[in-house]
């Protein structure tokens, strides 16, 4: 289905999108799936598509957290998970400016 003339007919560009690293046999399988969803969301003049989003938009004005993060999700991208890393002590770490590097002769047996 990746250039089928039923992908060419419903105006959609063929996607790398997969479920796996290049040349792994699972990216093909996650593809087909991607690909076969696309074709029957946009069926009928898109109307599948935008009954699911109505659907979604319903859900989070009526005050379901999982739409409305869904939807921000969507929109403003998910947030960006931050780590802070600190010292034994709770500090920061101090910042190394050198590095001494000391070469020794094996001793000989």
């Amino acid at each position: 289905m990746e250039n089928s003339t039923e992908n060419k007919n419903l105006g959609l560009e063929s996607s790398d999108k997969g479920g796996g690293q290049p040349g792994n046999q699972n990216a093909r399988k996650g593809k087909l799936f991607y690909d076969a969803l696309r074709v029957a969301l946009v069926q009928e003049d898109k109307k599948k598509l935008r009954k699911i989003t109505d659907k979604l938009v319903e859900s989070a004005e009526n005050g379901e957290p999982w739409a409305v993060k869904e939807i921000m999700d969507r929109m403003d991208g998910k947030p960006v998970q931050s780590t802070e890393i600190t010292g034994a002590d709770g500090g920061l770490f101090e910042t190394l400016n050198t590095v001494n590097i000391v070469l020794r002769k094996p001793n000989a047996a």
